[in-house]
């Protein structure tokens, strides 16, 4: 994938889209008096030529994750920033005009990687830390012990597990010492996923649930693991449907319902589409905005 060009940032922080995002960014901050930030980039996509567009991009500390599977090119890495510091501050903000411009020009026809992926704060880079990021990125296979590889960085892949994560395997993430996960969604919106506690996931006998319940990998179930081999086809979909709608919650259990049937060979592909299509109409028709 080519680089893309640093006019190309300048003009998508020029969009009101750009700046109300940004604005909802610092709001974020501000409200939690966040002091840090650290930021998981994907170099599978441009390598390192990324931070070449970031201003420092030369000196910027980075550490590298440990390589989640074998078949991939390049590295997971973290880079982490000072937000009470005009060089942190600008960084963030190159970061987020990358992120936006990364998923407006992922459109129908034109799929586009991710390079920036999650954004977590007050999250200093630590070892503890990268384990945790590298332990996320694995999965058992069903009723097997073999692992295999979870992209759930991608923020395309993200959002489906936020739809399909069980409240045990959001547990297993809020253990990591992640309490809450930032990304950019299909709508271009910074997006905060919080990850309950254990008091909410069991409110009696927390502490005899917490030593039952499972460390990392993920286990996935047969359903879980149909819908995960789906992703490339609904991403396929909400490219289309995006330059339309506002991909809602409802749109995208919409589109996960009828990916579910193909996977269970009750449907092919086709049918799925004119399925989702019949059901974004009832939808708004029904006064509902998609």
């Amino acid at each position: 994938m080519l680089i893309p060009k640093v006019e190309f940032l300048d003009d998508i922080q020029a969009t009101d889209a750009y700046q109300k995002q940004l604005n909802a960014l610092y709001l974020t901050v501000s409200d939690n008096q966040y002091q840090t930030l650290t930021v998981l980039i994907d170099l599978n996509t441009y390598g390192t030529a990324v931070f070449d567009l970031l201003d420092c991009g030369i000196d910027l500390p980075v550490e590298r994750i440990k390589r989640i599977h074998h078949s991939f090119s390049d590295d997971l890495a973290l880079i982490e920033m000072s937000l009470d510091s005009s060089k942190g501050q600008r960084l963030l903000e190159q970061l987020m005009a990358l992120a936006l411009y990364e998923n407006t020009y992922d459109i129908s026809g034109h799929p586009h990687p991710r390079s920036v992926c999650l954004w977590l704060f007050d999250q200093p880079i630590t070892e503890t830390l990268k384990h945790s990021v590298y332990l996320m990125g694995q999965a058992y296979g069903l009723d097997t012990n073999k692992r295999r590889y979870l992209r759930y960085w991608d923020p395309r892949v993200l959002a489906l597990l936020t739809h399909i994560w069980v409240v045990e395997q959001k547990l297993q993430i809020y253990q990591l010492g992640l309490s809450q996960i930032h990304y950019v969604d299909w709508n271009n919106i910074f997006t905060e996923i919080t990850l309950p506690t254990p008091n909410e996931v069991y409110p009696s006998d927390t502490q005899l649930a917490l030593e039952q319940l499972r460390s990392l990998p993920f286990r996935f179930n047969q359903q879980q693991w149909q819908l995960l081999e789906q992703i490339e086809w609904m991403n396929m979909i909400v490219r289309q449907l995006k330059e339309q709608i506002i991909i809602t919650g409802q749109v995208y259990e919409v589109v996960i319902g009828q990916a579910l049937l193909i996977a269970k060979c009750q449907i092919n592909q086709l049918q799925a589409v004119n399925n989702i299509v019949k059901s974004l109409e009832r939808i708004k028709d029904k006064g509902v905005r998609v």
